[in-house]
């Protein structure tokens, strides 16, 4: 029992901090967002029409990245979807969905490219330069 009190713990600290990121990047003027490979692309990967795709198919968002292992899903996104970039981890990033809020990991396999944008108004914009 002691040992799942503390599990509900951390999970319910990550999750403050990611809600607290969120926050802060939806207030910036420009955030990386990833876009996921469109219908048209999957179609031809898969042979399936770019309607049936974008009807019927999800990508999962998974509870942790591939480099710890196989985890539970925890969200999905649509086919062409872009979402906001709270980490990276090897291959994988870390993103909250525009579909249903969730917070999870995708692997940069399903991701067609990554972009800048404003958070809220979703146009391009260019991002400073991290000073060192």
């Amino acid at each position: 029992m002691k040992y799942l009190m503390l599990a509900l713990f951390s999970l319910s600290l990550i999750f403050a901090q990611d809600k607290e990121l969120i926050k802060q990047l939806k207030s910036q003027d420009c955030a990386e967002f990833i876009e996921l490979h469109s219908a048209t692309y999957l179609s031809k990967e898969t042979g399936l029409s770019e309607m049936y795709l974008l009807g019927n198919y999800h990508i999962n968002l998974w509870e942790k990245p591939t480099s710890k292992g196989k985890g539970k899903t925890v969200g999905k996104l649509r086919v062409g979807a872009r979402a906001l970039i709270l980490d990276r981890d090897g291959n994988d990033y870390k993103v909250v969905s525009g579909l249903d809020d969730s917070i999870g990991w995708v692997s940069s396999i399903q991701v067609s490219k990554t972009l800048n944008q404003h958070p809220t108004k979703y146009e391009k914009c260019k991002r400073k330069k991290r000073k060192k």
